[in-house]
């Protein structure tokens, strides 16, 4: 298309060379005329109709609202302390606000109904260890990811050598916590439905009851799995070297809108080109 347009408007350009030697007829200026029209309004970024988009909404109204569960360390963590959300996906979220020139207004959402409150304007976007996958792009749009990982088993440090594979978890005599409403409990319930599964509703609290003998298996990503591992010495975060599965992280908005996808896209291609990603990860993760 684009070879078609760049064709057309040399021959405009042609048409008008030869009328200034006299060799056109007033016909064919006509026709070429048309053409070069034409052409330069399909040329590439030619605006052709300005529609309206949530990105102006929320310059105009001076906040973005910033979904999230507050339930997934390092990502999103509302501490009961200072009733404060911390994490890697905060601190992204308050890079995205600055950027836009706008404050951050937090909403508190879950697993189970993240979805639904999108879709039902309760938020701009939901972010927070949201994992990038194609059940969740027929109702939204999700974005690039940044940061790669895999479900692994999050497991007490002496059965290390016990629970090592999707074979050694999915039996009656394992019993396995998990968060409802996300892709953990999607991966349990598609590998692991031999297992004694019980829903935790509060997501942080699985690692200690797995610490504690309550569970034996917490499945999750391989970052959640390091951090909580690293911070109790009980606990072991196995085959993160070789996870179950390989995903993404992105950031999730209402689908249909392509200018403030656009916007989303170019945000986060910044975010990693100045090395702000990487920072957070060094902050949040090392």
């Amino acid at each position: 298309m684009f070879n078609n347009w760049k064709k057309t408007l040399m021959a405009g350009v042609i048409s008008l060379s030869l009328l200034g030697t006299g060799y056109v007829s007033h016909d064919l200026i006509s026709s070429q005329n048309v053409s070069a029209e034409l052409a330069a309004k399909n040329a590439p970024g030619h605006l052709k109709k300005v529609e309206s988009s949530q990105l102006d909404e929320i310059i105009k109204r001076g906040y973005i609202r910033v979904g999230m569960t507050g339930d997934y360390k390092p990502f999103t963590y509302l501490n009961p302390e200072t009733n404060e959300y911390e994490g890697f996906d905060v601190d992204a979220a308050k890079e995205l606000g600055k950027d836009l020139g706008v404050e951050v207004e937090f909403v508190a959402t879950t697993w189970p109904t993240m979805m639904k409150d999108l879709q039902a304007d309760k938020f701009d976007i939901a972010v927070g260890g949201v994992t990038r996958n194609t059940a969740r792009q027929k109702s939204a749009y999700v974005s690039q990811g940044y940061l790669s990982f895999g479900k692994v088993p999050l497991i007490r440090k002496e059965d290390k050598d016990t629970y090592l594979t999707i074979e050694d978890i999915n039996k009656p005599s394992v019993r396995i916590g998990v968060n409802p409403g996300g892709t953990n409990e999607e991966f349990v319930r598609q590998y692991l439905s031999d297992a004694n599964v019980t829903v935790v509703e509060n997501n942080l609290d699985i690692p200690h009851l797995v610490a504690e003998g309550t569970y034996d298996v917490m499945i999750t990503d391989t970052v959640e799995a390091m951090l909580y591992a690293k911070a109790d010495s009980r606990l072991y975060a196995a085959q993160t070297d070789k996870p179950f599965t390989n995903s993404e992280k992105g950031y999730m908005i209402p689908r249909g809108d392509f200018i403030y996808a656009s916007y989303l896209e170019m945000w986060m291609d910044e975010m990693e080109l100045q090395g702000k990603f990487d920072a957070l990860y060094k902050k949040w993760m090392e």
